[in-house]
């Protein structure tokens, strides 16, 4: 059994029989009333997202998730196509369930980790970092130092992000998937 403490980003507890992924997670302690932890969570079967306060006395049942590593493979019409690294199995995933902010990430060939819940391939998770090439940069300006010298740019999955302003189109970028925020450029 898993206690509030224990409620972290990604990871998967049962509630109500189906399987959720805590998205956020913050304590706060309020005088004697003891600790509230505030969450939002993903229902990985119906993608629905609630928010949910709990208190320091409940209990969750870890969910029973396999993971396996996969490529990603394409995207079109019916979804994105990923295949199991080891069985050579396919599984596609619909835009729903993987969210917007997970596909602003996927490039071809990217290694994700596919999770399992009752044998269904439920969700996937992203490798903490990525390397992306900006496609669109507008020029930085001198003296541009008002908003801590940082320009927004277009990356090649059509995701923007906030760089400094030396970097330009055609350079490459380290990203944080759980944050999004630009962490340095990448020289070959």
């Amino acid at each position: 059994m898993l206690s509030i403490s224990d409620l972290k980003r990604n990871v998967i507890i049962v509630i109500d029989n189906q399987p959720y992924q805590v998205l956020f997670s913050q304590l706060s302690k309020q005088g004697r009333a003891g600790s509230v932890l505030t969450t939002k969570l993903k229902n990985l079967v119906t993608g629905s997202v609630l928010e949910r306060n709990f208190r320091q006395s409940d209990k969750f049942q870890a969910a029973d998730v396999n993971d396996t590593y996969a490529t990603f493979l394409y995207q079109d019409e019916t979804g994105y196509h990923f295949m199991d690294e080891v069985s050579f199995e396919q599984y596609t995933f619909d835009t729903e369930t993987l969210g917007e902010d997970t596909i602003s990430y996927l490039i071809d060939e990217m290694k994700v980790k596919i999770s399992f819940y009752e044998g269904e391939p439920i969700s996937i998770v992203l490798p903490p970092k990525v390397v992306l090439e900006v496609t669109q940069s507008p020029p930085g300006a001198k003296g541009n130092t008002v908003d801590s010298a940082q320009k927004t740019v277009t990356l090649e999955t059509g995701r923007e992000v906030k760089v400094p302003l030396f970097i330009n189109q055609g350079d490459r970028v380290r990203i944080n998937t759980e944050t999004g925020i630009y962490e340095e450029k990448v020289t070959d």
